[in-house]
């Protein structure tokens, strides 16, 4: 079983553009992460709001890497973000809708 972390970011006026950058940048830390299945990310510049739906293998798994995360951009956030982050923890449910759905 496998979670999906909704996380929301908005960022300051006028900081959109950097912290889009610097988080496509930072997604291969990510990515190799432990536990860290997918991710696929929405924005919008017109509200300064980027929306990330990650699945991980489990919640202390996203949990251990925040920490991390927060560690490696703190400051970054800090600086570019109106706000911490909006983390919400839901079960993955996967119904079948693969490849095989479509016979």
């Amino acid at each position: 079983m496998s979670v999906t972390m909704h996380i929301t970011i908005t960022t300051k006026d006028g900081c959109f553009d950097e912290f889009h950058a610097l988080a496509k940048e930072e997604l291969a830390f990510t990515r190799g992460f432990e536990g860290c299945m997918s991710i696929h990310t929405s924005s919008s510049r017109d509200t300064n709001t980027l929306k990330f739906a990650e699945v991980w293998k489990s919640e202390e798994d996203f949990n251990t890497y925040f920490a991390k995360r927060v560690e490696r951009s703190g400051e970054d956030f800090a600086r570019l973000l109106a706000g911490p982050p909006e983390k919400e923890c839901f079960q993955t449910d996967d119904w079948g809708y693969g490849k095989e759905w479509q016979k």
